[in-house]
């Protein structure tokens, strides 16, 4: 069966003992039973299922279970039927100061955020007033270009697409590139949203700050968006999890979604949201994906991909 990212489980939900007392399902291997009371028909474990710490758990075979509480993983395995509220308080966490701890709070948010289309609305707002105050005139009124911010940060040395919001009457539109110099370093006119370039074609200066903003005529402009561009071997270097604990037990899958966590951490947005698309497009009917997805596509300005991300399996 496919291994349900690590990293979907901590992204998932935010729950506690005391608060709303459930767990949520993250991965099953082979079968695993649930029975939420004494006498009750078990019901068969499935990621996204969600469990009162009231209840009962047990393994078939070599079937195993893993499960997040209040941004703690939990792993139950075994043939012996196990009391939940006992597996909750003897489960332990790293300190939230380690990547484990880390990637299991920003799962949490994540998937809780990623629910309904209030709490995105809701997580995309409170995002954007952080990114405004990094983003020279993001939210200002004479802003009238909506510019997509996967392409802020660091970007790779090779095709990158740059999209933007269509106004009412569409292009043409002016692509316009700058150093920190304010040297136009690449002018493109085009009908269309989105442009890409091979930026290695460019000769950018690695470690340097570049912007691109787009303009229509002479009042409709975009923000200015700053970005850097990184080698491949830079990227790699910035997602060596080799010697994490948590990365080196994790599955194929799940090992992609920490990468993804630690590239948004590191600022390469348009590298993490290349690995959510495919994660997205290998299980399309894991909702946990793509709770974790749409929660990132929010934190990118990008509220109406996301909304049609969580409904399309609703």
């Amino acid at each position: 069966m496919r291994t349900i990212l690590m990293s979907a489980l901590f992204l998932f939900v935010h729950l506690g003992l005391n608060a709303q007392g459930k767990l949520v399902v993250l991965h099953v291997t082979g079968q695993a039973e649930y029975l939420p009371f004494y006498g009750a028909k078990p019901l068969y474990l499935a990621p996204g299922d969600e469990l009162e710490v009231k209840g009962k758990i047990k393994c078939k075979g070599s079937g195993a279970v893993r499960l997040i509480f209040d941004g703690i993983p939990i792993t139950v395995t075994g043939t012996k039927v196990r009391e939940v509220e006992e597996i909750v308080k003897t489960a332990t966490r790293h300190s939230q100061m380690s990547f484990t701890g880390r990637f299991f709070s920003f799962l949490n948010e994540s998937v809780n955020e990623g629910v309904t289309d209030e709490k995105l609305k809701k997580h995309h707002r409170r995002y954007m007033n952080k990114t405004s105050g990094g983003i020279k005139g993001f939210a200002t009124p004479d802003v009238t270009v909506k510019a997509i911010l996967l392409t802020t940060g660091k970007l790779p040395s090779a095709n990158v697409i740059f999209k933007w919001r269509n106004l009412q009457g569409g292009g043409p539109y002016l692509f316009i590139m700058k150093d920190a110099a304010q040297k136009e370093v690449a002018r493109v006119l085009t009908r269309d949203t989105a442009l890409t370039l091979d930026l290695d074609q460019l000769s950018l200066n690695l470690d340097e700050e570049y912007i691109w903003m787009v303009e229509r005529g002479e009042k409709d402009h975009s923000a200015q968006i700053p970005f850097e561009v990184c080698p491949s071997q830079v990227v790699d270097q910035h997602t060596d999890l080799s010697n994490e604990p948590a990365f080196q037990s994790a599955g194929p899958e799940d090992r992609q979604l920490m990468a993804a966590f630690l590239l948004e951490e590191e600022h390469f947005y348009y590298a993490a949201d290349q690995i959510y698309q495919k994660l997205t497009k290998q299980s399309p009917d894991n909702a946990i994906y793509r709770r974790v997805y749409a929660s990132f596509l929010a934190r990118m300005d990008m509220l109406p991909e996301a909304e049609a991300l969580i409904k399309t399996k609703q």
